[in-house]
Parts: C-alpha cells; sequence; structure tokens
C-alpha cells in the first residue's frame, strides 16, 4: 500500500515527501530541502530504504541536501534536463540571496521527456511544466501529483525570477487543468490540496 510521509523541511518550510511501500519500505525522496537531518531522521523512524531521490525544480531551497541524502543512501538523483545546470549555478539556483553559494553534484538521472519510470514499488510519470523554472516538473504516483512550485493551494509559483516564463506557465496550467478532478495535489509548500479544489478556487487555473 503506497504511503506518503510529509516533512517541512528548512526555514523556507519546503514540502519534503516520502513516497514509500507500506509492506517492503521502498520509498522515493521528493525535494529533500535544507533540513537533512529532519528528513533523514524520519527516514529512520519509519526504517525506510530509499532507492531515489528526486528534485521537481532546481531552486536552492528544494536541492540544499541533495548530497548528503544521495550519499548517505547510495542513491540517483533525477532532475528534468532543463534544471540540470540550476544544481551547480548559483545565479540560475538563486542561493545567492542567502550569501550562501549552494552547488550540487551532477545528477545520475536526467528526465527529457513525459514519460512513465518504474521502481522496485510503484510507477511515477513525469509531467513538463515549465514556467517557475524551465525544467520545472510534476510527478504524478497513482492518484497523487506532487507538483513542486507549479500549483500550490489556491495559487501558483512565481514567475518574475530570471529564467522563469509566465507563457510558459500559462501552458503548463493547461496540462494541469486537463487532469483528473480526483487527483491530490502535493505542492512544494503550503498545505494539500486537490484537483477540483484548484479548479473552483485557484484565480490561475479558472
Amino acid at each position: 500500500m503506497l504511503k506518503i510521509k510529509n516533512i517541512i523541511s528548512g526555514q523556507f518550510e519546503v514540502n519534503c515527501y516520502l513516497v514509500y511501500d507500506g509492506t517492503t519500505k521502498a520509498c522515493i525522496i521528493i525535494d529533500p530541502g535544507e533540513d537533512d537531518k529532519l528528513v533523514i531522521k524520519e527516514i529512520e523512524n519509519l526504517e525506510l530504504k530509499p532507492e531515489l531521490l528526486i528534485n521537481t525544480h532546481g531552486h536552492f531551497d528544494h536541492i540544499l541536501s541533495d548530497d548528503i541524502i544521495r550519499k548517505k543512501y547510495n542513491i540517483p538523483l533525477a532532475i528534468h534536463k532543463d534544471d540540470v545546470d540550476f544544481l551547480s549555478d548559483v545565479n540560475k539556483n538563486a542561493s545567492y540571496v542567502i550569501g550562501k553559494p549552494v552547488t550540487i553534484n551532477n545528477p545520475e538521472i536526467i528526465f527529457e521527456k513525459e514519460q512513465t519510470y518504474q521502481t522496485s514499488f510503484c510507477k511515477y510519470s513525469i509531467i513538463n511544466t515549465p514556467g517557475h523554472t524551465p525544467g520545472s516538473v510534476c510527478i504524478l504516483i497513482d492518484n497523487n501529483l506532487f507538483s513542486g512550485d507549479t500549483v500550490f493551494a489556491g495559487s501558483i509559483g512565481r514567475t518574475d525570477f530570471p529564467c522563469s516564463s509566465p507563457s510558459a506557465m500559462k501552458k503548463s496550467l493547461q496540462k494541469i487543468k486537463q487532469l483528473d478532478k480526483n487527483i491530490q495535489v502535493y505542492p512544494g509548500h503550503g498545505p494539500s490540496t486537490n484537483i477540483e479544489n484548484e479548479l473552483s478556487s485557484n484565480f490561475y487555473l479558472r
């Protein structure tokens, strides 16, 4: 049975998600954020067995713990091809704003197109949703959408960063609007929601 554990990681309150099998304890980690110690503590408490780390996009607040987590569990990091350079570019990942340059080692897995991948316990589909960053993705696992900073409860991700694109975001939101209304949405910040709620109450999805 698929289970989801949400961890609010770091001062920027990034939602890190542990998606795991309740029986085998195999686990996917999505956006570990800044607080690697808290993420590792929850993994150990739940006796999980991580096998993959995914970034929904390359901004510093989502990727800060990448190298620590992947080294700890000897797992690959996956990110979209258009955000690969964010990992090592402090201007693109915006870490210059905190006065602490963040650079992450190259990923082992690069998403190049929308497709479905298989882990030991689930399938996950990558939906390309550029706008907030060029390589932003949403991750669909069963009836659960991990939306990163594309869609929040009642809002959307910012498109005023140097690498952002309002026009790309509009196209990405059209993809979100076509999803099943019963899909649960787990955003990169803030509370969870669902597609039906957002279609009725989110100005940007009307």
